[in-house]
Formats: C-alpha cells, sequence, structure tokens
C-alpha cells in the first residue's frame, strides 16, 4: 500500500555527508534517540524542520561518504543506482527525492532510470550539468587543503559566518582527497541536459541567484526543460541556501509536497 504522504529522501552534495542537512530535516531516530523523546517532538527550533514533521525524512551518505562503507565513484550513474537500490531494498514507495548539488545530478539520474517508485524531485543548488575547470581538479590532486579552502568559501554567501566556512573545510577534508576527486569528476562529466524532457515527475528546484558554485543561468535552464517544473530564486544566500535558510526552504517544500497529496 502507498503511503499516503511522501517519504523524503536526502542526497547530499560532492565530499559531503547526511550532516550537510538541517538537523531537523533528517531522521527522526538521530534527532530524538540521545533524549528519549517521542517522535512527535522531533522537532529542533530554529532549523525549519517544524513544517516537515509530517513526513517522514531519511537523509543518506553515499557509498564511501559519512557513515557508508564501500568506495567513492568517479561517476553520477553509480551513485543513482545506490540510491534507487536503497529505495528497493526498504520497498519505499511514494519517495520524493531530495538533492543537493551534486545530489541534484544523482537524483535526476535516478529518476531517469526509474521513477516507479519516486513521486517527486525537490533540486537544491544544481544543475543537469555542473561544469569543473581543470584547474579546480588538478587542485584536488595536488593542493587540496588549499583547493577544498577555497571551495568551502565559495559554497556560502559572503554574509554567512566563518565557524559555517570552516566546518565545512573540515568536513570535507574528512572526506579524503579521493572522495573529493572522484566527486568533483563526477560532476565534471554530468550531462543530462538532452535527457530532461523525458522526466515525468513534479519537479520543484531552488537556487541561490549569488551561488559561486553553481550558475544560476545553469539552473535556469534545466528548469525551462523539465515538463512538470516549477522553479524559485532566492537572494542574501549562497549554495549552501537550505542551511542558510532552512526554514523558509523548508515551508517551499511542504507547500509543494501539499500539493502532491
Amino acid at each position: 500500500m502507498t503511503p499516503e504522504r511522501p517519504t523524503l529522501v536526502l542526497v547530499h552534495g560532492a565530499g559531503g555527508s547526511k550532516l550537510d542537512w538541517p538537523q531537523s530535516w533528517r531522521s527522526v531516530a538521530e534527532a530524538t534517540a540521545p533524549f528519549g523523546l517521542p517522535s512527535s517532538t522531533a522537532v529542533l527550533p530554529g532549523q525549519g524542520g517544524q513544517a516537515l514533521h509530517a513526513h517522514p525524512v531519511i537523509a543518506i551518505d553515499l557509498p564511501g561518504h559519512g557513515g557508508s562503507g564501500g568506495l567513492s565513484l568517479p561517476d553520477i550513474t553509480g551513485h543513482s543506482r545506490a540510491v534507487t537500490g536503497f529505495l528497493q531494498a526498504l520497498n519505499l514507495e511514494n519517495v520524493c527525492l531530495v538533492g543537493h548539488s551534486m545530489g541534484v545530478g544523482v537524483v535526476l539520474s535516478a529518476a531517469l532510470q526509474s521513477s516507479e517508485r519516486i513521486s517527486s524531485l525537490c533540486l537544491i543548488a544544481g544543475a543537469a550539468r555542473m561544469p569543473v575547470t581543470p584547474e579546480l581538479l588538478e587542485g584536488l590532486k595536488n593542493q587540496t587543503e588549499n583547493t577544498v579552502a577555497a571551495i568551502a568559501r565559495s559554497c556560502w554567501h559572503k554574509s554567512t559566518p566563518e565557524h559555517f566556512v570552516k566546518t565545512t573545510r573540515q568536513r570535507m577534508m574528512s572526506a579524503g582527497g579521493n572522495v573529493l576527486l572522484d566527486d568533483f569528476t563526477a560532476c565534471s562529466k554530468l550531462d543530462l541536459r538532452a535527457k530532461l524532457s523525458a522526466l515525468q515527475v513534479q519537479t520543484l528546484i531552488l537556487a541561490a541567484q549569488e551561488d559561486r558554485m553553481v550558475k544560476a543561468t545553469e539552473i535556469e535552464a534545466m528548469a525551462q526543460a523539465i515538463p512538470m517544473a516549477q522553479l524559485q530564486i532566492f537572494h542574501a544566500c549562497g549554495h549552501f541556501l537550505h542551511v542558510e535558510i532552512a526554514s523558509e526552504i523548508a515551508k517551499k517544500l511542504v507547500a509543494f509536497l501539499g500539493a502532491q497529496i
């Protein structure tokens, strides 16, 4: 029996993990277990989770990332197969796949492979094509620490407190140079533009005008190519807009999910 309310499955970006999502968006068990709280109170104030409490939420780590075993993969297709395999293993239906950055490519590819379990998509700060310069790939190979520091700065709006930049830098470095190189190589090879017209699920696209990692023009072009897409562009935030303005993003996502019920 298909659940009435969509289950959200959150897919992180390059060099990331489930920790890149606001804590209140993540699984009830993770958020409440240390405190012995029932699921009905599994919402932390100030992080935009209140609006999502009616939906099951699962944040995953892609292969080779965070708590997942195995090796990282230098292509998006491999990651998307892992995601569809996860949905099958848990027998999840009526799923809204939510991707951030590289995760956008992963969930797009998953939906294009097989959409029988996927009822909708939410694409945050990512596009069907995300070019990566040869210089950045070379930097990740030979000057990893300096390159990661530059990436971390570019992930956040210029007004964001330094603490967030530092945390991103630390998490990316803990992922390891090989994982980072695989992820950004995967992004450099991604180009799903010719396949977007075949996408047959409702799609919410959220972007930041001042994103320094993925150009808003690439995201706008993707929105125009997807048949059932709606786009909203935010201002005064950056590539991690789902953290910087978590409450606004959560409300937008809940309104979108409500329209699917």
